[in-house]
C-alpha cells in the first residue's frame, strides 16, 4: 500500500551553457502516466509545495481501460492554479474514444497541449523552444509495438518542429523514452518521458524488470540520462495500468531546476 501510494520527489540540476541565466533556478515539474489514479489532494499539496515555473505532463493522465475523464480534469484543475502546464498525450490517450472530450476539457482549463506542435516559452526577456511529440500508438493501431515504425513516426515529426523553430535551446516532450536515438540525432537538448513506469518492479542495484516498448531490464526506466548533448529525463509514473502494482518504486513528481553553465575560456 505505503509503495503505490507514497508519492516521492525527485530532484535533478540541468545545466547548459545555451540557457540566459535568466533562467537560473528555473523549476519545470514533471508528471507522467497517472493513468487516473486519485491521490485525494495530497498531490496536490505536494506540487503546491514545490511551487514550480511550469508543469509538463507527458501522457497517460487517463487509462483507456478504466477512463475517468472527471478524475483528470479535477487534478489538472488543481495544477493550473500553481503553474502554466504543459502536456502532450500518451499512448492510452491516443488510443482512448474519449481523447476529444480530454482535449476539450483540458483546452477549456488553458492547457499548452502539445501534440505535433511548438511553442515559445518567455521568462525574464529571454525564450526557449518547448515542442511535443503525440505519441504514435494510435497511427500503427493497437497492440503494433513495431519501434522501427515508431521511431520513422517520431523522426518526421520531430525533424519538422526542429526545422521550424527559432530557438537556440529546445525542450521536448514526447511519452516514449526509448526513442532516445531520434532525440539525439536531431539535437533536442532537454527530453520529458515516461512510459516505462519505472520497470514496474524494481529489484535493488539491478533497476526496472520490464518496461514497455523496451522488454527486460529496460534502460531507460528512470532518472537523468545524457548522451551525446541530449538529456532525457524518465519518470517512474504516478499509477498503474495493466499490472497493478509497484514493488520497490514508489510513484514519482520530477523537479528539474535549469542553470545556466557558464562557459570558461
Amino acid at each position: 500500500m505505503w509503495q503505490n501510494n507514497s508519492v516521492v520527489v525527485s530532484k535533478y540540476e540541468y545545466k547548459n551553457s545555451k540557457l540566459s541565466i535568466n533562467f537560473n533556478g528555473f523549476k519545470i515539474l514533471h508528471i507522467s502516466d497517472l493513468h487516473n489514479k486519485n491521490f485525494h489532494g495530497s498531490l496536490y499539496k505536494k506540487i503546491k509545495d514545490i511551487n514550480p515555473d511550469i508543469i509538463v505532463i507527458t501522457g497517460d493522465l487517463i487509462d483507456r481501460r478504466r477512463t475517468r475523464i472527471d478524475i483528470a480534469v479535477e487534478f489538472v484543475k488543481q495544477i493550473i492554479n500553481i503553474a502554466p502546464v504543459y502536456y502532450v498525450s500518451g499512448n492510452h490517450e491516443q488510443l482512448s474514444a474519449s481523447y476529444d472530450e480530454l482535449k476539450e476539457e483540458l483546452t477549456n482549463l488553458d492547457v499548452h497541449i502539445l501534440d505535433n506542435s511548438h511553442l515559445i516559452l518567455n521568462h525574464g526577456g529571454e525564450r526557449i523552444g518547448i515542442m511535443g511529440l503525440a505519441d504514435p500508438a494510435l497511427i500503427y493501431t493497437e497492440g503494433n509495438n513495431d519501434n522501427n515504425r515508431n521511431r520513422v513516426y517520431a523522426e518526421n515529426n520531430l525533424k519538422r518542429l526542429y526545422e521550424n523553430s527559432v530557438t537556440e535551446f529546445n525542450i521536448l516532450l514526447s511519452h516514449r523514452p526509448e526513442l532516445i536515438e531520434v532525440y539525439k540525432n536531431i539535437n533536442i537538448d532537454l527530453v520529458f518521458s515516461g512510459h516505462a513506469h519505472g520497470g514496474q518492479i524494481r529489484i535493488p542495484f539491478i533497476g526496472g524488470i520490464l518496461s514497455p516498448n523496451q522488454g527486460f531490464l529496460p534502460k531507460y526506466s528512470e532518472g537523468m540520462i545524457t548522451e551525446d548533448n541530449t538529456t532525457l529525463v524518465v519518470s517512474r509514473g504516478m499509477g498503474n495500468s495493466i499490472f497493478p502494482l509497484r514493488i520497490f518504486n514508489r510513484p514519482e513528481l520530477i523537479v528539474v531546476e535549469l542553470n545556466g553553465e557558464v562557459i570558461k575560456h
